[in-house]
């Protein structure tokens, strides 16, 4: 199969990356996660392994990898930090984050242009008490030097519990990396609000006036003794794209709200809510692609999948699907949380184990949750939590387009978006450039809101499809039979047989060689092949039945290059027939072709009235010159043949045995024993008698 003389198809395919041409999971930096009970898992190497840590979090925790080697840093449960040789720092503790409490209590951002500085973010679990005064103490920060300590890490002196929003606050917080590639936005919830605050950290640190988007539901539900708030409860979670923000609230307004997030202006709008009948949303996660959302049922077996590829509201909810179900213990399940593998593990509360959706980019079922996932060593326990990472870790990017798409490959523009600060691989600084050989082509450049986009293109040569659609067919017949047959592929927008059709279907009635070009919908041409032969069935003759009860009849199935099988498991082409019985072959040639012959032996039972001759004329006239006891079939004999005097003139065993006498004439007394086998029949007879000599 080729497309032309040429070769010279290919695919063009967009892939979008981030300024370090990234891919849309997280990085290194998550490849160590400490959580629950002395829990760990390592995903240094892909999949994960299970370790223990120092810790003990009932929900809200942060792990942090050196971005560049993978190697754990640090860890915390918002209110302690323990350094990578689970060591507590020095002054890693005191921390207001709810003590692995709140749900989101911990998050831990790089502060941009440092290699050594971190930001530990803490949010303090939301509750009332004592009639109505809030116990819940706000977000805070802390500032952590990894060259503090031998290396180990420290939490700068003067730098620990910095007041970010003031309480009450829910328990939600997350981070989404600003679309200029190196600046982060920090954002939380305050409580009796339905605000957003959205605080940049540069490298300068973190602003200290938020953006503050109020959209979407108002969290304030007290209980009637004015105590603990359980709207506070439920993760915020955003996109890997940084362009959509997701939170839970748990119950007393049981809800999950979808939010557009704009991670140039930190701005967030277009809520869409769903709500539940009596418990809300828990743990989110949206998938690598960003094409579905994930929502666990607090205190529940129920997992929720969205589709958000519609952008439309009422087919976003009603896109809902259930991938795990029911109010099972102990299988209740909290938080979600993608990891560098692209898949989204699953807390099981108070279990050794995780569970896992192992390709959270497909839909519904195909999405492939596991129930057993990794198992903790002993000693160590998940609760509700897992580490709060900044997913949303890649810009605002948008596709290169091209002008011209033709299947042969000559020459192409391709045309970055509007902005400034051109940069190809090429070095090229123009906004358009041509290109007429494969390969690898990105540009970076600066949008009009000052946002870093990076669009990647890869032109390669294509390899086209195998087609197999359409299969060689092979019959064992004396006769054509009419073959229908059927070419219809999804991207295929024309074809073309060799005979001139152009529909995707066929009917042939001839035996021969058959082809049909099929013509892409990217242009492209490719060949399928179709061969249609006849077979002969072996011919067999075994002849005509017969009868007898002893015998040797040949019986021959030959035929050129074939294979017997006979009903007596000799595998000759011929056997000899030498009982009462039917015989049947099985011939196959070399095409695996098939036939079959019978021929039945009956049991000739007239033998059974055998009558000894009385007498024998051994003139060599040709008439009754002997006895051919052969010809009756006996399977055994015992002659004997005496004179008058009582002497014995004759004796024989043969049951092929002939007795042509040559004795006096006279006459002359037998004794003749003899048993017939017939098929499933035998006689077994002795007689006794007088026979006369004459010659």
């Amino acid at each position: 199969m080729s497309c032309n003389a040429f070769n010279k198809y290919f695919t063009l395919s967009v892939i979008l990356l981030n300024l370090n041409l990234a891919h849309a999971q997280l990085g290194k930096e998550a490849w160590h996660w400490q959580f629950g009970v002395n829990a760990s898992l390592d995903f240094s190497s892909g999949n994960p392994v299970t370790g223990t840590s120092a810790m003990h979090a009932n929900e809200g925790c942060a792990s942090v990898s050196d971005s560049n080697t993978g190697q754990l840093l640090f860890y915390t449960d918002g209110t302690y930090a323990w350094d990578k040789n689970n060591n507590q720092m020095p002054n890693g503790f005191g921390m207001i984050g709810g003590a692995g409490t709140s749900t989101q209590a911990a998050l831990i951002i790089p502060q941009p242009g440092s290699s050594t500085i971190y930001y530990l973010i803490s949010a303090d679990q939301a509750g009332y008490c004592c009639g109505g005064i809030p116990v819940n103490q706000g977000v805070h920060y802390s500032v952590i030097d990894m060259s503090l300590n031998s290396g180990l890490g420290d939490v700068v002196l003067g730098s620990k519990n910095m007041l970010l929003t003031t309480p009450p606050t829910t328990e939600k917080l997350t981070a989404v990396k600003h679309c200029n590639g190196t600046d982060y936005w920090i954002i939380d919830h305050p409580f009796n609000s339905n605000s957003f605050n959205a605080y940049l950290l540069t490298s300068s640190g973190i602003s200290s006036t938020p953006v503050v988007s109020s959209v979407g539901t108002i969290q304030s539900h007290l209980t009637s003794a004015g105590t603990y708030i359980v709207e506070g409860i439920g993760y915020l979670k955003a996109s890997p794209n940084g362009k959509r923000l997701a939170l839970g609230v748990q119950q007393s307004f049981p809800i999950l709200e979808i939010y557009d997030f704009n991670n140039a202006t930190g701005q967030v709008t277009n809520p869409i809510t769903i709500t539940y009948p009596t418990y809300g949303a828990y743990g989110i996660a949206f998938s690598p692609d960003n094409s579905k959302l994930y929502a666990t049922i607090g205190g529940t077996g129920f997992l929720y999948q969205y589709d958000l590829s519609s952008n439309i509201a009422d087919t976003i909810i009603a896109s809902q699907t259930i991938i795990s179900g029911g109010v099972f213990y102990p299988n209740r399940i909290g938080a979600l949380q993608l990891s560098t593998n692209g898949k989204i593990y699953v807390s099981i509360t108070d279990s050794l184990r995780l569970a896992v959706i192992n390709n959270p980019n497909n839909i519904g079922s195909t999405c492939n949750f596991q129930l057993n996932g990794p198992t903790l060593p002993t000693g160590s326990l998940c609760i509700y939590g897992l580490p709060n990472f900044i997913d949303a870790n890649n810009p605002l990017i948008k596709s290169l387009s091209i002008t011209n798409p033709l299947c042969s490959f000559s020459s192409y523009m391709l045309n970055a978006a509007s902005g400034n600060n051109y940069q190809w691989l090429n070095g090229d600084t123009t906004q358009s450039i041509s290109i007429n050989t494969f390969g690898n082509y990105w540009v970076s450049y600066f949008n009009a809101q000052g946002c870093i986009e990076v669009d990647t293109f890869h032109v390669t040569q294509t390899k086209i499809p195998i087609i197999n659609i359409i299969h060689d067919t092979s019959q064992c017949s004396n006769l054509v039979t009419p073959i229908a047959l059927n070419a219809t592929d999804s991207n295929v927008i024309s074809y073309l047989w060799d005979n001139g059709s152009t529909s995707p279907t066929q009917t042939i009635t001839t035996i021969g060689n058959y082809w049909v070009n099929y013509t892409f919908n990217n242009f492209c041409v490719s060949k399928d092949s179709f061969t249609y032969t006849i077979n002969n069935i072996p011919s067999i003759n075994l002849g005509s039945d017969t009868a007898f009860c002893l015998g040797n009849l040949p019986l021959n199935a030959f035929n050129n290059s074939s294979n017997y099988l006979w009903n007596t498991g000799e595998t000759t082409s011929s056997i000899i027939a030498t009982t009462a019985e039917t015989y049947w072959v099985k011939v196959t040639n070399q095409y695996g072709c098939i036939n079959f012959d019978t021929l039945i032996v009956s049991p000739e039972t007239s033998l059974f009235n055998f009558i000894m001759p009385n007498i024998v004329t051994p003139n060599n006239d040709g008439i009754n010159d002997f006895i051919d006891f052969g010809k009756h079939q006996f399977s055994s004999l015992q002659l004997e043949i005496y004179n008058r005097w009582g002497t014995k003139i004759f004796e024989n065993t043969n049951p092929s045995c002939i007795w042509k006498p040559t004795e006096e004439d006279g006459t002359y007394y037998y004794i003749l024993q003899y048993i017939i086998n017939c098929g499933n029949s035998t006689q077994n007879k002795t007689l006794k008698g007088f026979i006369s000599l004459i010659k």
